[in-house]
């Protein structure tokens, strides 16, 4: 029997992405949203923008592991130790990344633990034909280790991670990152790790990546975007470093779905790795300043004060207060101008929302204005 054009079995099912949905509620509002943002948004450097016009003269490389130079500064970054040619490929942005590395891993019937609440891997892990298996976190957000190996089966192939955790801003410290790393090593599984947000961490601590346990145990992947620190969200640019073995079969896949990624965004990640860094860490420097300004907001406004991030530009604030539903949340808040990401969309509580503080001062401020009016309104 044949199928319609537009029959389930031709047509699949994809839901649409959190950040995403959020963002069409708040255009429907039809009034002022403040212009919240988590990553900084900076006019680009002369330096930057002088690599850019040189790059539009020349011939398209069309190098599928990323620009040789590019992968140099990433390399660079890092370690002495990680080798450019065979350990990173260049992608657009961290979720291409995701994508490319989890349907690289995993196979129909695969499971994949992760530690919630979390970023959007949803869709990337069920693109690849396995199953999330989702463990909550503590109280505080902290890693739930014992119930991460409870969830362990002979189906088990990876671990998936955000470090620092978006949305919480959890950060784990070093005998964490080595329990989970050290659990993978018991399971034979591989560790995936979401470090966008890594340049991002508060009160002296340090971020500790995966890949410094990698002579431990070395089937580890960590993913990254350069949209943050790097202020190139624009561009869409990320990497992925992993084992060479891993990076081959990424690169095949990448050049059959995209052949490369751009080289003119890859000239301007390059400047901006390999410049100066003063603009970007001006901008950096404010966001402990931040968030220490939205979470004393948040509890001044009524609601329960929020777990302090330790890292990332974001928070989850619990805002049962406002109302008895996600969507009632998201109405009341709406109302008030503050558009964020329903705790549904990120396997947390229904009751909170994920508030980032990336933005200027003066519109945090007026951010916490509006949490104390919604709560007045309560």
């Amino acid at each position: 029997m044949s199928h319609s054009a537009t029959s389930p079995s031709a047509l699949h099912d994809v839901p649409a992405l959190g950040a995403m949905t959020a963002r069409d509620r708040a255009r429907r509002t039809g009034g002022r949203i403040l212009p919240l943002m988590g990553a900084p948004v900076l006019p680009m450097p002369e330096h930057v923008r002088e690599a850019v016009r040189q790059a539009m003269d020349q011939p398209d490389p069309r190098d599928s592991r990323g620009l040789p130079e590019l992968r140099a500064a990433i390399a660079a970054e890092l370690s002495p130790g990680v080798d450019p040619e065979r350990r990173l490929l260049v992608t657009n942005g961290a979720m291409h990344g995701l994508s490319l590395a989890l349907r690289t891993l995993l196979a129909p019937g695969d499971e994949v633990i992760v530690p919630t609440p979390a970023y959007f891997f949803d869709g990337a892990i069920r693109e690849s034909g396995a199953t999330p298996k989702y463990v909550p976190s503590h109280s505080g957000w902290t890693f739930d280790l014992d119930g991460m190996a409870a969830a362990v089966t002979s189906r088990s192939r990876a671990v998936l991670l955000c470090n620092p955790v978006n949305p919480t801003g959890y950060l784990p410290d070093a005998e964490t990152v080595a329990a989970v790393v050290g659990l993978a090593a018991r399971h034979g599984l591989f560790v995936v790790s979401d470090d966008s947000w890594q340049h991002f961490v508060f009160d002296g601590r340090r971020h500790h990546p995966v890949e410094a346990l990698a002579e431990t145990w070395p089937h580890l992947i960590t993913v990254t975007s350069l949209s943050k620190y790097y202020a190139l969200a624009t561009w869409r640019l990320g990497y992925v470093l992993a084992p060479p073995a891993v990076v081959d079969a990424m690169e095949r896949r990448l050049q059959w779905e995209a052949v490369c990624c751009g080289a003119i965004p890859q000239h301007a990640a390059a400047a901006a790795l390999t410049g100066p860094r003063e603009w970007l860490d001006r901008a950096l420097s404010t966001y402990q300043r931040k968030r220490d300004l939205v979470c004393a907001g948040v509890e001044a406004s009524g609601l329960p004060a929020p777990v302090r991030p330790g890292g990332g530009a974001f928070l989850l604030a619990d805002c049962a207060r406002l109302g008895d539903t996600p969507d009632a949340i998201d109405r009341a808040l709406l109302r008030n101008g503050i558009a964020t990401i329903r705790g549904t969309d990120l396997h947390a509580p229904e009751s909170h929302v994920r508030i980032t503080f990336g933005a200027a001062e003066p519109v945090l401020e007026e951010l916490v204005g509006a949490l104390s009016q919604a709560c007045r309104e309560s």
